[in-house]
């Protein structure tokens, strides 16, 4: 029995725009059905001269990707333990594809969600620090100013 997303499915990947990086996220299912996410993983440093404080923290998270799909919800995002290195530029396994959005083939949409990626990480991001005499009521910092350098902005496809 065909369930809604199968039925939506092709047997080839959407090719979508040459400017728009796509991958494939590591997978140990052998078949099954490719859903399109946005992938972004970025560099994000923590600092405080009082404190004494240079840390960096990688992150990567995704985000489902309907057919419908405008405008992306980064706070409906989760993390993924895999770093833009990891991706593969070619599927490991068979499988059909779900459509993408129309913003996911469009530069200048795709753009604005690099954009909002970008100023998701810079206000949602905190370094937790243990409080001190000097400044007890601080218990996290934001992201350094210029400290959120995207690294990788894509689609990615997850094999389910």
């Amino acid at each position: 029995m065909a369930t809604h997303e199968t039925a939506l499915a092709g047997p080839t990947r959407p090719l979508g725009s040459p400017d728009i990086p796509q991958f494939y996220l590591p997978s140990s299912v052998k078949r099954g059905v490719y859903t399109p996410y946005l992938y972004g993983a970025a560099l994000i440093r923590f600092g405080n001269k009082k404190r004494k404080i240079d840390e960096a923290r990688q992150v990567a998270v995704l985000v489902t990707l309907e057919p419908t799909t405008r405008t992306v919800d980064w706070e409906s995002a989760t993390p993924v333990d895999v770093p833009p290195d990891q991706l593969l530029k070619t599927p490991a396994a068979e499988g059909h594809y779900l459509p993408l959005p129309a913003g996911a083939m469009d530069p200048k949409v795709f753009a604005r969600w690099a954009k909002s990626f970008d100023r998701w990480l810079a206000r949602t991001q905190r370094l937790e620090i243990t409080p001190q005499a000097d400044m007890p009521e601080v218990t996290s910092i934001g992201p350094k100013r210029g400290g959120v350098s995207v690294d990788l902005l894509a689609i990615a496809w997850r094999l389910d």
